[in-house]
C-alpha cells in the first residue's frame, strides 16, 4: 500500500450515496446538490 501525497489542488470525484450524483471538487463538497444527502469520495472504499 502506498501513501498518496495530499495535494489540495487536485480534484477528486464525490458521489452521492443516495441518488448517485457525481461532482468533482478540491475538498469535500458538503451535501448533494440534487437531494441533500451525504457525498462520499469515490476513491474511498465503501466498506
Amino acid at each position: 500500500m502506498h501513501d498518496v501525497p495530499n495535494d489540495s489542488a487536485t480534484e477528486s470525484a464525490y458521489e452521492c450515496l443516495n441518488c448517485g450524483t457525481i461532482v468533482t471538487a478540491t475538498s469535500h463538497p458538503g451535501p448533494c446538490p440534487e437531494c441533500g444527502e451525504e457525498m462520499q469520495n469515490r476513491a474511498m472504499s465503501l466498506e
